[in-house]
Parts: structure tokens; C-alpha cells; sequence
């Protein structure tokens, strides 16, 4: 019993002793004077790491494709999905058309033209939705909730002003949107 004690310690020192030493930085080249190198502390890794993300992520939001919606002098920014549905409707921005009240939960217009719905896929609607029901041609703005339905496929979401769909009425426009940085 002494032994497996023993030998737990000695493993969980070794293991410690490890953790430690892999913890420490590397030594690497930099632009000090010769002979000097700088050692890199943990915190310095961490920080290259937070300004590669945060570089990345600057770059990805570039990349993305978000519209807003102008309606009543009011606009609705919206971050679309990678889906073939919503690159074929940015694809025909911008837009001016005609927006309708559908039921309790929903604005909607239609584009010039179909979708492509081929690598999309369906889903149900939550708030600040905006969606293409394939059956009708028509682009959904919802600022209700709405289930799962069969053709009823999810282009993107809100990122600013889904408490304004509700009151959309008349012409609206669509266009490319570009946060301002």
C-alpha cells in the first residue's frame, strides 16, 4: 500500500512538474541586441492569441453578408446565413418593394426573382427571422415566432431593430449593408 502511494506522489510530481514546464514560454528570436533573446511570457501568448482573434474576427464580419431593410425612415440590419437561398437574394440587391402583413407574425414581399433553395435548408422562425417560403416566392421578415414548415427556409437573423418589423408597411428598400468601423 506504501509502494502505490509512493508511486501515486511520485506520478502526480512528475505530472505537476510537467504541467509547469510545459507552461513556461519558449525562448525566441527577437529584435533585441545580439546575444539578448526575449523569453515569452504566458500572458504575451495570450495576448498574440486575443489580437490574431480579434483580427480574424474583423476580417470574418467583412466577409459576411448583412442588408438592411429601410422602412418607415427606419432601418433593420440584418446578418444573413451561408446558404444558397440567402446568397441568391443578395445577389439581386438592392431592392424596392411592395411589403404586406401575412397573418399575426409576419411581414413579407417578393423578390424579382425565385431563390435558389438547393443547399438550404428548413427551419423554424424565431423573432428578428428573415426567411423565404419557396412555394410562394415570398421573403419573410417575422417579428413573431413560427414554426418549422415545409419550404420555409431561414436566411439570417436581426442584428439591429426587429422590434421595427412589426411596424413595416408600403414600400420598403433593400440593400447591401456595411458596418461602418
Amino acid at each position: 500500500m506504501a509502494k502505490k502511494v509512493l508511486i501515486l506522489l511520485l506520478l502526480f510530481a512528475m505530472l505537476t512538474g510537467c504541467a509547469f514546464a510545459g507552461a513556461k514560454a519558449t525562448e525566441q528570436k527577437s529584435d533585441a541586441p545580439a546575444g539578448k533573446e526575449k523569453t515569452e511570457t504566458i500572458a504575451d501568448v495570450g495576448m498574440t492569441h486575443d489580437a490574431d482573434r480579434k483580427e480574424k474576427e474583423k476580417d470574418m464580419t467583412a466577409a459576411k453578408l448583412m442588408i438592411k431593410v429601410i422602412a418607415n425612415q427606419n432601418e433593420i440590419v440584418f446578418l444573413l446565413n451561408d446558404s444558397s437561398v440567402a446568397r441568391s437574394f443578395y445577389a439581386q440587391l438592392p431592392l424596392t418593394v411592395a411589403a404586406e402583413n401575412y397573418s399575426n407574425n409576419e411581414k413579407v414581399f417578393q423578390p424579382p426573382k425565385k431563390l435558389d433553395c438547393s443547399k438550404a435548408q428548413e427551419g423554424a422562425c424565431p423573432v428578428g427571422t428573415i426567411a423565404y417560403f419557396s412555394p410562394w416566392n415570398n421573403v419573410c421578415l417575422y417579428y413573431g415566432d413560427a414554426p418549422r414548415y415545409t419550404g420555409l427556409y431561414v436566411m439570417g437573423k436581426t442584428v439591429r431593430g426587429s422590434e421595427l418589423i412589426r411596424n413595416i408597411s408600403g414600400k420598403i428598400k433593400i440593400e447591401a449593408y456595411t458596418s461602418e468601423k
